[in-house]
This record gives C-alpha cells, structure tokens and sequence, in this order.
C-alpha cells in the first residue's frame, strides 16, 4: 500500500468513527466514548446533599418529569428502564412529559408507527403502567401536533387532552397540587411568531383565569421551552415577559421544562424555582453559572415528591443513579420563598 492510499484510508477510517458517534450522540447509544459525551461546561464541585426522604406517615404526591425523550434509541430505553426502577421503589403517580415526545418530526396520526417505537414499547415496565400527562414540544409541531391530542383517547396511559390544559392530583385530603400544562411553541418566539398572536394571546388569557380560580396549595407549571436556562437554547426573555408576571402574581410555585438536553435546578426568581430536565432521549452542553444551583448532561430524569411543607426534587442520570437531591420550602403566599438545601 502506498503512503497516499494508507492516508486516505485512515481519513475515511477517521470520517466513519466520527460520523458513528454523532449518529449515536442522539441516543447516548452504544457507541459510548469521551469524545461524543455532553460536558457540563465552567462545572463546580456538586453542592453537599443528602439522599432525603419521607418521614412514615407523611402524605406525598411523587412524579417524575422528564424531557426530550422520543428518539426510539437506546438512551430513552436506558432513561426509561432507570425510571422504572424508581417508580418500582417511590411511589410515582404519574410521569410528566415536558414535550419533544416523538423525534425528529411528531406523528402524522394516532396510527403512525412511531407510536409503539417510540412510547408503548419503550415505557412498557410494569411499575409505568401510570398517566404519561404531555405537552407538545418544537419537535411535535413537524407533523400532525394535534395527533398527539388525538391519542389521549387510543392509548391506555397517554394523557393530553388540549394543546393545554390543567390537571390536579391530592396529597391528601388537605392539600393539592394543580399541573397547568402549556403549549409554548406559540407562545416562545414573539414576533417571529406572529400569525399565532391570537393564540398565544388565548392561551394566556386562559391561564390568568386558570391560576386565579385555583385553590390548590401547590402550582406548578409545565412547557416545553426554557424560560431561564443555562443549557444551548438559554434564558427567553420573551417567554419569561408573559409568563413570569403570572407566575409571581399567582404564587406558582416551579415551572418545568425541557428543549434543553439536561438537567438544572437554577436559583428561584421572585420565588418561583426554574427546573430543566430535557434529558430524557438527547444530551448536549450545558454550562454551570452564578445562578446554578446544580447541573449535569449526558441522559437523565428528573422526581419530584410533594408534600403539604415541601417539595423534594432528586435527580437521576441515566443509570438511575442519584446525583444531587434538593428541597424547596413551600412558601406562603406574599412571603418570601423558604427552601433548605
């Protein structure tokens, strides 16, 4: 073999390895090395926590949330098997899908095939046998969103009635948490957008008077795009312009999203705390800055257990290991936030 020949093979050696691994970079596939994985960019040492958990007796409503999942690849599978094992030893009401549901396109009608690919099979272990409440993400959008609507009435387990809609599950007979689930892909993008002002400007009217009539001791808010985020799509200040209004005026208490392919706890804004966990199929960088409180990429989800005082949230890679707990204080409201690390 000449020298040119030999070159030219260890090029195209070189283009196919990189092509394989940005090929399973979507999935956190089989092809695992340092070089495709997501990095946690200026990371800090995680903060000190321990692995809380409920006193016997006290009441509790445990979900998990998790992102960004429909890749139909191995990583959702792996995400999914790890959420299993937690819903097998937690008790878990529900999984919240915070939107991006099916890859790369959304589905074309209750019938596409994706539907068991990508959601029926992957999800398909007992202790899941629960409400998967949805919102709609960018992804969902390419095709036919309101399909996934549409199967709220085909599948057993798939919950989304509305493009948005509000939900409510009890703690116990004295406290409930209210779920207000939101379609922001018209609502994200302002005037890029603005065919679906009138839409966008429903849905926020719909959502004043939502919020205003609640009596729930727990509100929490659930979109797809990020409002304050440290990951690649970063903070929307425009989202944050006609939404975070609402949320301070109306005491909620978290809103969770995923667009961004990780997971983050960030520093409460006027009181309400901002949680990504878009890591349920997809991974990319994500950055540590002054108002993380934790971050990590490179698959993962997100369980959240609420009780009457407090609201713990514990985030898990892809392994279903534990990576940081945190505790946040329910505040009273018109009273500042309280929260224990």
């Amino acid at each position: 073999m000449t020298p040119t020949k030999r070159s030219r093979v260890i090029i195209f050696s070189s283009v196919v390895i990189t092509f394989v691994a940005l090929a399973c970079n979507d999935t956190g596939g089989w092809f695992r090395s340092t070089f495709i994985d997501s990095k946690v960019h200026d990371a800090k040492p995680v903060p000190a926590f321990s692995r809380a958990g409920r006193q016997p007796g006290i009441p509790s409503l445990g979900f998990i949330a998790v992102g960004d999942a429909g890749t139909g690849g191995h990583g959702q599978r792996l995400v999914a098997e790890s959420m299993a094992q937690k819903a097998s030893t937690d008790s878990t009401s529900f999984v919240l899908l915070l939107g991006d549901n099916i890859y790369e396109s959304g589905v074309s009608s209750v019938k596409d095939p994706q539907w068991p690919e990508k959601f029926e099979t992957v999800y398909d272990f007992p202790s899941l046998q629960i409400p998967f409440i949805a919102v709609l993400g960018n992804h969902d959008y390419y095709l036919n969103p309101q399909a996934q609507v549409e199967y709220t009435e085909v599948s057993d387990r798939w919950y989304m009635p509305s493009r948005y809609y509000t939900t409510s599950f009890r703690i116990d007979d004295s406290a409930e948490v209210q779920l207000f689930c939101l379609d922001t892909k018209p609502l994200a993008y302002g005037k890029k957008q603005a065919d679906r002002q009138l839409e966008s400007e429903s849905q926020i009217q719909w959502l004043e008077v939502e919020l205003s009539a609640s009596k729930a001791r727990w509100r929490i808010v659930a979109g797809h795009h990020t409002i304050y985020s440290n990951g690649e799509h970063g903070d929307n200040p425009h989202l944050a312009s006609i939404l975070e209004p609402l949320f301070v005026r109306h005491n909620v208490d978290m809103y969770l999203a995923g667009h961004d392919h990780d997971l983050q706890i960030l520093q409460p804004v006027k009181g309400v705390h901002y949680i990504v966990s878009g890591g349920g199929g997809k991974h990319r960088n994500t950055r540590w800055r002054e108002n993380t409180i934790f971050a990590a990429t490179n698959l993962g989800f997100t369980w959240i257990s609420i009780s009457f005082d407090d609201a713990l949230v514990q985030f898990f890679d892809a392994a279903g290991t534990l990576q940081y707990a945190h505790v946040i204080g329910k505040r009273e409201a018109g009273t500042p936030e309280a929260e224990t690390h």
